[in-house]
């Protein structure tokens, strides 16, 4: 399992490598709701279970990623070439000076840094736990609760030893706001109503009654050298020092997702201006096929059927997710040749040098030796992502950017949309010390 999570990072990075691979992202848990998913929640928890959905990932070619678990395995062909000239030719040179704009670079503050150290001492269970108090917006509270609709308990919407951080918008509207002015020990009802467009459709739209009990309130430590030693387990010892590190790697994580804005920006561009009419049938086969292996290497797993993991986790058939995959092939296509192409016109190349500075880059990142890393994905993938970032490089620096000015008014607008977003699904907070959470409902 270690091995397939390492690969699933990996493919994240070298998928996004055009934005940088930052060491501050962090892997989260998902909670999966029951019913038919958005297409975004699926392949969520589809990359969870170590299957490759993102729309510009670029495959591995790893003894996990490529071996499929059908009787009598046997391991699939390498992933084709793309000789790229051959489906696009550019006369111009309209790809210097693309305009876009995007939001500006993520500061990074102070508090952003001590956010941080007390989420990590949370996660850690290294928090003060009171039994007494009043709960207050910001508090992070463990509670019991059950979700009744028509006073029949509903699936997926009860749970034990939850933490919720109050205002963190993570369940439906109205659960953390009846919350707050309740003391520990309180057993609360509170009659809420899902929102119409809540993805399990038995509960869109629907009055429940949630009773909510609350067990605690988690108090954030104070930040000391001796936290700081049993957060990092021993790799630091004072607070200064893990300070100046963790600021380090958040606005690295910045730069990356600023790049990353950025060079999607690019690419949207760059598709509209050089259509792909014909893409390599082998490289679509090759995409599909090794999609659906995995897929079956998780049914296998799950001792269930190819058909009912996909009807399960995607809400559709066997044949309208090949489509899908077939599609997603076709977007990592328009990618690869575009950018091929443009680095063939502006002779751009992966130095040796620089070849071997991203392998230890990438192995450093996840703790493992480039040796290690070189077993997981094939030289090939990650010098062809790395060339691709050259290029994108190469299109920023000859990009006009502009920056969005944030207005009051844009700020009220996102604070809204956020707010709304947030209402769609309730999810499962990590680091309860005692979670028994069914999925789904809540």
């Amino acid at each position: 399992m270690k091995k397939k999570i390492l690969m699933i990072l990996l493919a994240c990075c070298m998928a996004y490598g055009l934005a940088g691979c930052s060491g501050a992202e962090k892997k989260t848990e998902e909670t999966q709701v029951e019913g038919s998913m958005p297409a975004e929640e699926a392949k969520k928890v589809l990359q969870e279970e170590g299957i490759s959905t993102t729309d510009t990932e670029i495959s591995a070619d790893s003894e996990e990623s490529t071996e499929p678990a059908a009787e009598n395995t046997a391991e699939m062909e390498k992933e084709p070439k793309v000789e790229v000239e051959k489906y696009l030719t550019i006369s111009d040179d309209k790809y210097k000076g693309i305009s876009v704009t995007v939001s500006p670079k993520t500061e990074v503050t102070d508090e952003d840094v001590t956010d941080e150290i007390l989420s990590e001492a949370v996660s850690a269970g290294l928090y003060k736990e009171t039994k007494e108090g009043t709960v207050e917006e910001g508090d992070t509270v463990n509670i019991d609760y059950t979700g009744k609709k028509d006073g029949v308990a509903f699936d997926g919407g009860t749970a034990k030893g939850q933490d919720l951080i109050i205002g963190s918008g993570q369940f439906i509207d109205g659960f953390e706001d009846g919350l707050v002015g309740k003391k520990v020990g309180d057993t609360v009802d509170l009659n809420l109503t899902f929102p119409e467009n809540y993805p399990a459709e038995e509960l869109a739209g629907q009055e429940v009654v949630f009773t909510v009990t609350i067990n605690s309130i988690k108090e954030d430590p104070e930040i000391t050298d001796d936290l700081i030693d049993q957060i990092t387990s021993g790799e630091y010892k004072k607070v200064d020092d893990y300070e100046s590190y963790l600021k380090e790697q958040l606005e690295a994580q910045s730069d990356a997702e600023y790049n990353r804005e950025v060079y999607s920006s690019i690419l949207m561009e760059l598709v509209e201006m050089y259509p792909i009419r014909e893409y390599p049938q082998d490289f679509i086969d090759y995409y599909v096929n090794n999609n659906m292996a995995q897929l079956q290497e998780q049914a296998q797993m799950e001792t269930e059927s190819v058909d009912d993991l996909v009807k399960a986790v995607y809400g559709m058939d066997t044949d309208q997710l090949k489509d899908y995959f077939k599609t997603n092939a076709q977007q990592l296509l328009q990618q690869r040749i575009i950018l091929g192409v443009i680095a063939q016109k502006e002779n751009i190349t992966l130095k040796e040098e620089d070849f071997q500075e991203t392998l230890k880059k990438y192995a450093d990142s996840y703790g493992v030796t480039v040796e290690d890393l070189l077993s997981y994905y094939s030289e090939d993938d990650i010098r062809e992502s790395e060339l691709e970032n050259k290029v994108m490089e190469f299109l920023a620096k000859e990009a006009d950017i502009t920056l969005e000015e944030e207005t009051e008014a844009d700020i009220e607008e996102l604070t809204v949309e956020t707010e709304s977003e947030g209402d769609l699904i309730l999810e499962e907070e990590t680091g309860s010390e005692s979670s028994e959470t069914e999925e789904s409902g809540n």
